[in-house]
């Protein structure tokens, strides 16, 4: 049987590359946002009866909950500068926002603009709408539910905007 033996440089080699792995992958861990939430400062609403929540589209939650296809959940928390804009868009299901700090204003297709504070919030999805945060800014929270055979969050892709409704005159 022959056997096979690896100098002092090789494991002083394996121990170093292994060591610089550790601290890039520790470095990088380190960079990434908190995702703990605590559920104390999340604000909280229902979609029915007396509620904060305004909900703009519940067609958007008929599409969106499919046997057939299945549905999917996505959670994110955004925090928005002030003036900070998510252009025109839509949903391919409904978006439920709750607002856990600042403001937003949200202007539908209709060009209904309504403001909404820390601890409320609203539900939109297929109709086109912009949210602007206020002048301190916007931390909230968006809760997607969208049909299983959906591969985007929201059209057209962030940074792009589709045209303004015509009650806007553009």
């Amino acid at each position: 049987m022959r056997s096979f033996h690896l100098g002092k440089r090789a494991y002083v080699l394996a121990a170093t590359s292994g060591f610089a792995t550790l601290i890039a992958i520790t470095v990088y861990a380190a960079m990434l946002p908190p995702r703990d939430v605590v559920p104390e400062l999340v604000p909280t609403g229902t979609l029915a009866g007396e509620t904060s929540i305004n909900v703009l589209s519940v067609d958007a939650f008929l599409r969106a909950m499919s046997q057939e296809q299945g549905t999917n959940g996505v959670l994110q928390h955004l925090h928005f500068n002030p003036g900070q804009s998510t252009l025109w868009h839509t949903h391919p299901g409904p978006n439920i926002v709750l607002v856990a700090g600042g403001d937003l204003t949200l202007t539908d297709e209709r060009c209904r603009v309504t403001k909404y504070y820390d601890g409320q919030g609203f539900a939109t999805g297929l109709q086109k709408h912009l949210a602007v945060a206020g002048p301190h800014g916007a931390d909230f929270y968006t809760f997607y539910l969208t049909p299983g055979r959906a591969d985007v969050l929201r059209t057209p892709p962030a940074g792009e905007s589709l045209d303004p409704p015509k009650c806007l005159g553009r």
